[in-house]
């Protein structure tokens, strides 16, 4: 009987653990990314493209959207953006060729294979180049223009997000009440066995 109660707790705790194992990898979407150049590095070779790889794949048929800006606000012209074969590096070449001195701040909107829409940046700054500075600063919009495609594909995606946790949610409950029951249950089989053992 013991045996047997102890095996439902195992169950119910392992349950619990890969419920909020699952729950973790769930949010780890394409909001952490590697760069190069690296965040916050200081580079001395030529800069001619920016690379961002990305935890997964990213739906290429919704564009990327990349831009790349100096201190004082002037933009550097980019390429098209391009992805090796596993489709989670991004390419963009940089138009104007390679960078001249400053501090320069990367930013990108993509939407991983999964449907999440994703955004991030980074900075670097750019010592002994002999390039020609970038034209004047140009207006930069606060808010990126989103099509409708690209809404129809943030309210599923939301609304699958939001689906997904209520039910990860669900199923953490379920496990916690099985472990509480089994422990209950276990108290009461140890108090009934101790009081026929007094009798």
């Amino acid at each position: 009987m013991i045996r047997r109660i102890a095996s439902i707790i195992a169950t119910a705790l392992m349950a619990l653990f890969v419920v909020m194992g699952t729950t973790s990898v769930a949010h780890a979407h394409s909001d952490t990314f590697q760069s190069v150049p690296a965040n916050e590095s200081v580079v001395s070779t030529p800069v001619v493209e920016l690379q961002f790889t990305f935890v997964e794949a990213v739906a290429q048929e919704f564009a990327p959207e990349v831009s790349l800006v100096n201190a004082e606000g002037a933009v550097a012209e980019l390429g098209t953006p391009t992805f090796d074969v596993t489709g989670a590096t991004m390419t963009v070449p940089i138009v104007t060729g390679a960078l001249p001195n400053g501090v320069y701040t990367a930013s990108y909107r993509i939407v991983s294979q999964d449907g999440h829409p994703s955004s991030g940046s980074f900075s670097f700054t750019v010592e002994g180049s002999d390039a020609d500075p970038l034209g004047e600063a140009v207006p930069v919009e606060e808010e990126a223009v989103v099509t409708e495609a690209d809404e129809e594909l943030m309210v599923t995606s939301s609304g699958t997000d939001a689906g997904n946790g209520q039910l990860q949610l669900a199923l953490g409950l379920g496990a916690a009440g099985a472990v509480a029951l089994a422990a209950v249950i276990v108290i009461v089989a140890l108090r009934r066995r101790r009081n026929s053992s007094a009798k």
